[in-house]
């Protein structure tokens, strides 16, 4: 019998309404006969990534992580390479990477998934701060994932980021070079560049149509309006997902490395990063082992 470790972020379960995931997978495991799982909390001081490494030290051969993005990423660092799964319940403001993975929201249905689903490797993108499982980015993209007010990301969610996008669509642009395994762009007005293992962003936007997370590369979006009403445009373009905006460039790489003259607001699976002139992403292929409801498409 394999030994389970439950990895959550107690602040967002608290919030939760309905069944206790901890309760819901120890009741899975029990009908499968198998022993209940050993629970590590998140702290202020420690995301995931050290009660992962507890857990894996413990004999941990699943990693349940119940919580957000932020949660996901950390415990995806500490993950990545050894070969034992992760699953995922997501209780988080945004949950991208588990929207685009196919993880239901229902905790009922994910723990279901924790326990009887199939592993799949996917990639991940290496940062000096951690690593990425679905986007990452730096410019508006980062201040509007920082800003986003607490209090209403807990009453209405994901929508809640809408209101610091409108706050910041006026902020000034920056330059900046966008490396690409090697080739080389110069750029004078970006507003955002976000790169994605992962397609989908909220509100059934695609920034990534033909996104996969385990093909080895990694997406790439420069976003540059150089108005308010441009990002109109843009809009426009990512909703209709076909067609060209000069407001727009999509590339696709193995090392994506963004240098800018001043330093810029940074995130990864919305979590900030330090700000920083460069953002510096490698694909590690295959890295993580993701425990998924069926296997992914061709």
């Amino acid at each position: 019998m394999n030994q389970v470790a439950l990895v959550v972020h107690e602040g967002k379960l608290a919030a939760l309404r309905g069944d206790d995931p901890r309760d819901l997978l120890r009741w899975a495991l029990r009908e499968r006969g198998d022993p209940p799982p050993k629970v590590y909390a998140t702290t202020s001081d420690d995301p995931g990534g050290q009660a992962v490494r507890t857990a894996l030290a413990d004999g941990a051969r699943l990693v349940v992580v119940c919580g957000g993005d932020g949660t996901v990423s950390a415990c995806a660092a500490a993950l990545a390479g050894t070969g034992i799964p992760m699953a995922v319940v997501p209780i988080g403001t945004g949950n991208l990477v588990a929207r685009n993975l196919g993880v239901p929201r229902d905790p009922a249905e994910a723990v279901a998934v924790a326990v009887n689903g199939v592993d799949q490797a996917v990639d991940v993108g290496r940062l000096d701060d951690g690593v990425m499982v679905g986007m990452a980015g730096a410019g508006l993209d980062a201040a509007m994932v920082q800003d986003a007010p607490h209090r209403l990301k807990r009453r209405i969610g994901w929508p809640a980021y809408v209101v610091s996008l409108v706050r910041h669509l006026a902020d000034r642009g920056f330059a900046a070079t966008v490396e690409v395994d090697g080739h080389l762009t110069r750029h004078k007005h970006i507003r955002t560049v976000v790169i994605g293992n992962v397609g989908a962003l909220h509100g059934g936007i695609s920034l990534f149509p033909d996104a996969r997370p385990d093909d080895g590369v990694l997406e790439v979006a420069i976003l540059a309006p150089r108005t308010v009403l441009g990002w109109a445009s843009v809009v426009v373009h990512l909703m209709r997902g076909q067609g060209r905006s000069p407001a727009v460039e999509q590339l696709r790489g193995r090392h994506i490395v963004v240098r800018a003259q001043r330093p810029l607001r940074r995130e990864a699976d919305g979590e900030p990063l330090a700000d920083a002139p460069v953002l510096d992403v490698r694909v590690a292929p295959k890295a993580l082992l993701l425990r998924l409801k069926e296997p992914l498409g061709p």
